[in-house]
Parts: C-alpha cells; structure tokens; sequence
C-alpha cells in the first residue's frame, strides 16, 4: 500500500470518529441560507484547498517518521497532528454551514483515594438507583428528546446546505486528482453523518418510551413505597441480627464490668484512677460491638448497611475533628483529673456549689438553696477551677427562715432563696426580690445566729469626774432592771451586758452600750433596739444625767478685713 493510500485510510478513520464525536456536541443552530452557484464555487475551492493542505501536513508526518525517534521530532508530530485535527474539523463546520467544537479533550483520571471511596460507597449508590429508577428514566428520556430535535434541526440544515453544495460537484466527479478525490469522499461522509432520517427515528422512538413508562400504571409514590419494602424485607433481618448482637454484646460487657468495680480491686488507687478506668472501658467495649456488628453484616454479605455505618463513622468522625481538643479536656474532666474535681467547692454564678459526679453532665449541689442540685454540661465547666473543701464552712451566708440585713437597709425574713433569687419578706408582710447575684453583693448580715447591740449614748462634761466608773455602773445596773425580762430564764433573750466609756467628743462624753441578743429575737430587732434606747432616757432623767446636743460654733476675726 503506497504512502498516499496510508494517509487516505488514517484519515478517513480520522473522519468517522470525528464524525461520532461531532454529533454529540451539536448545540447551536444557524438559520438556513441557499447557496448560490458562484459562493458554492468559491466554498468548493475553499474546502479543496483545506484538503491539500490536510494532504501536506499528512506527509510531513510520514516523512518525520521515517526519521530517527527523537524528542524534538516526536513534538513536531503531535503539533502537525494537532494542525491536521483542527483543518478536519474546519472542513466538517465549513461544508455544513454549523459551528462545531473539538471535543476530544481527555476527562482526568482519577485519583487512587476517589477510586477507592467510590467503591465503598458503590452498593448505597446502587440502592439509591434502584430507588430512584423510574423518575431518573422519565428525565432521561425527556432531556433525550430535547437534544434529538435540537439534533434534527441541525441535521436538517446541514443537509440541505450539503445538497446545495452536491450540484456543483460534477466538475470534480471525473477528475484525478487526489485533493478533488478526497473533497468528495468527505462530502459523501458528510452526508450520512448528518443524515436526518437516523435522527427522527430516534425521536420517535424516545417518545414512545416516555409515553409507556408514564403511563405503566405504577406511580412514582407506589415505586418508591414498593423499593422501600424491598429494602427492609431483604435487609430487615441482618439489620435486627446486627442490632440484637450489638446491644447483647453491650449489655455483657457492662456487666463484666460491674463484676470487675465489685471485687474493689481498685479500692487501694485514687478515685481517678477508676474513672479512667470505667472510660476507658466504655471505649473498649464500643470499638468491639461495633466490630462484631460489622462482623456480622460481612457474614451476610450485606455490603450495602456495611458502607452506610462505615461513612456515618467517617462522616462522625470528619466533623468532630474540629472539637477534638475540647472533648480531651472533657474527658479529664470526666475521668476527674481535671481542674474541677468530684467532692471539691466550686463557685458558678457566684453560689458556691460542692461537686457531686461529673460524667456526662456536672452535678452540682447546695443543700442551702430550694432545688439545690444543678446539672451542667461538661464543657461548661472547662478553664474553671474548685479546691478542696474547708471544714464547717458554710454554703450560703443563710437559710430560709433567717433574718437578714443587707447593707442597703433592708432588714427581712428569707422566705425563698434558688440560684436565680432571694425573696425577703419584711415586716407588714411586704415582699422584697433580689436577684442571687445581686443579694450576694449588698453583704447579708445574718442575724438569726445571734446578733448585738452597739449603742453610743452622749453624757455631759458635768459628770466628767464619775464617767470613769459610776456612771457606766450605774447605766448597766438600771438597764437590767428596766429590761429584766430580757435577762431571765434559763435561756434568755439578752446573753450579755456592757456599759463602758467609749470616747470624748467635742460637747459629750460617750458611753458604749453593747448588748448580745441570741438569734431567736432576730424577728424584733428593731423593737427590742427601741425598747434598750427608751430605757437609757428613763435612766438619765430618774438621775438627773443630761444628754447634750451637738452645736454649732462660729468663730469670728478680732480684726475683719476692710472690704474695698
């Protein structure tokens, strides 16, 4: 076979592929115009021109292959291949009047871990197809329609153009040269390439096929419904085995360890220790269920539930990646080797609060509150610290019942007290709320433990000479005398008594009064406190005690400034 006759079948192969490829890819229609004889002689010239040129280049292949195999030639090769592509493609788009596109380009391959993903997730892929089966076909079969009468539109006026461009091609039926014998053999290609008789059958035929799968009396609700039953029918049973195993195993291994903690084998360790234990446990026996669960399923060979937990745990896992440095932290909370530790005081929202448990969720409580016990999650409680707790003390500054004064004046009863509030009854019964913060603040004096009276009373300079001596005794004496009832019994409501001078001031000499009160009259501070002060000014007057006031003194200069 001469060279020629090589080149001629190479590209004539070239052509029929070229042909299939350019069918695909036919998206635009141009409006269809008549030729008339002189533009079809100048089109005709045109295109046998391309073909002499395809001719040249198909040499200088043949010739650079004859040489020796070298680097620079084999480029040359690809580069004159490209050259001779593009002027067949020119050919086809210049002989049927349409704009086609090379559409060769090579899909990249893919990458061995996107290989090895879609093979795990194949048989759920498979499943979801079968599913979606009957809606997948009618848009198929729509969209294929679409494309065969955008196809035969363009067929039609490719067509015609070639029939147009047949009649000037007697001059060149009968000639031997080969550019002329190769113009016409690929006009005759041409022709059944674009032949629009294949096309319409094809559109016929996807019509009818959308017609019947419409029309097949199942529904795409009875479809789904029925692929549905399918399922569960052929996997309910390995679905139930793989869970019955699964919870069996988990309820075995838990009592194995109940066993374990029984035996207080690690009585003599620190509680942490144990708490790491039992989480490191609950690891281990997780990792094992969920291997005999994807055990079992491979024994059924139900790869379909085998890929769908294994992308649940890797789509688990690929999420959480990011809270991976706070779950270790809960989990030192949690095995309590953490900055809060079970048993330890620890203050949230100012209340301090004693650790109960921390495991999946803190417990905390204090007995001191209504609904003392608060659950927090453990998160909550990361880049907090508590420390141990110090004997006897207290919880809370009070208890419901006690009586309070805030350093803002208020004197009541607590009749609620939670974390959120503090509710203080005053008296007529009157009700006064505080935020827990905000009572905190305002420093509680708890004065149902106990309290005392502080009471300063002025004396004149006249009795300078007995303030030493006789005039607290003599205060004292008359105080329980007048309030004897507050000083009997075996518990009585007074517990001490003082009179004492205290210091001089500018018009008195002072006298501190200072009386105990045990905590059961907390609920008549304010009375008793009367009572002790009208007592002292009974005491003054039945001993002719004066009890000066303060006065004002203005000192004016001897010589005033003479105003100018």
């Amino acid at each position: 076979m001469s060279s020629w006759k090589l080149s001629t079948f190479l590209s004539n192969i070239h052509f029929t592929r070229l042909a299939i490829t350019s069918l695909l890819i036919l998206s635009v229609t141009f409006p269809v115009s008549s030729f008339s004889e002189e533009t079809s002689l100048k089109l005709q010239r045109h295109l046998i021109l391309i073909t002499k040129k395809t001719i040249f280049l198909e040499k200088e292949i043949d010739a650079l292959r004859k040489k020796s195999e070298t680097k620079e030639n084999f480029q040359k090769i690809i580069d004159l291949q490209t050259q001779i592509d593009r002027l067949n493609l020119y050919f086809d788009s210049r002989a049927t009047n349409l704009s086609l596109e090379d559409s060769s380009l090579k899909k990249k391959g893919k990458s061995p871990w996107t290989k090895q993903l879609e093979d795990i997730t194949a048989p759920l892929l498979q499943e979801i197809r079968d599913l979606t089966e009957k809606p997948r076909k009618v848009d198929s079969l729509k969209k294929r329609i679409s494309s065969l009468k955008n196809t035969l539109v363009i067929h039609n006026e490719a067509s015609k153009n070639l029939t147009d461009l047949k009649s000037t091609r007697k001059k060149v039926e009968n000639s031997s040269n080969p550019e002329d014998r190769r113009y016409l053999s690929r006009l005759v290609l041409l022709q059944n390439k674009y032949d629009p008789e294949l096309t319409r059958l094809n559109l016929d035929k996807a019509k009818k096929d959308l017609k019947v799968t419409l029309y097949s009396g199942e529904s795409l609700l009875d479809s789904a419904r029925n692929q549905i039953k399918d399922f569960f029918k052929n996997r309910g049973t390995n679905l139930l085995i793989t869970i019955t195993t699964f919870c069996g195993l988990w309820w075995l291994l838990n009592r194995l360890r109940r066993w374990i903690l029984r035996l207080n084998l690690f009585a003599q360790l620190s509680p942490a220790f144990g708490k790491l234990f039992s989480a490191a446990y609950n690891i281990f026996i997780l990792i094992i269920c969920l291997i005999v669960g994807l055990a079992c399923l491979y024994f059924f060979n139900d790869w379909l539930l085998i890929s769908l937990i294994v992308m649940i745990l890797l789509l688990v896992a690929w999420t959480s990646r990011q809270y991976f440095p706070t779950f270790l932290q809960e989990i030192k909370l949690i095995v309590n080797l953490g900055t809060v530790r079970e048993g330890e005081r620890f203050i949230w929202n100012s209340v301090p609060w004693l650790v109960k448990d921390i495991g999946l969720s803190a417990i905390l409580i204090n007995e001191n509150l209504q609904g003392g016990e608060l659950r927090l999650p453990v998160r909550d409680l990361i880049d907090k610290h508590s420390r141990p707790v110090v004997e006897g003390e207290p919880w809370f500054p009070n208890k419901v019942k006690d009586w309070v004064i805030l350093s803002d004046g208020s004197y009541g009863c607590v009749k609620h007290q939670t974390l959120e509030q503090v509710i203080l009854r005053m008296k007529g019964d009157s009700l006064k709320f505080y935020s827990t913060i905000e009572f905190m603040n305002n420093s509680p004096l708890n004065i149902s433990a106990g309290f005392r009276y502080c009471i300063e009373l002025g004396m004149d300079y006249k009795v300078q000479d007995r303030i030493g001596e006789d005039i607290p005794r003599l205060i004292e004496n008359g105080l329980k005398n007048i309030l004897a009832k507050f000083f009997l019994g075996d518990s009585p409501d007074f517990t001490f008594l003082e009179v004492r001078f205290d210091n001089p001031a500018t018009s008195s000499l002072n006298l501190m009064i200072i009386v105990h009160v045990d905590g059961k009259c907390a609920d008549h501070y304010e009375e008793n406190r009367w009572e002790i002060q009208t007592a002292l000014v009974q005491i003054c007057n039945e001993n002719n005690l004066t009890i000066p006031y303060s006065q004002l003194t203005v000192n004016m200069a001897d010589n005033p400034p003479t105003p100018e």
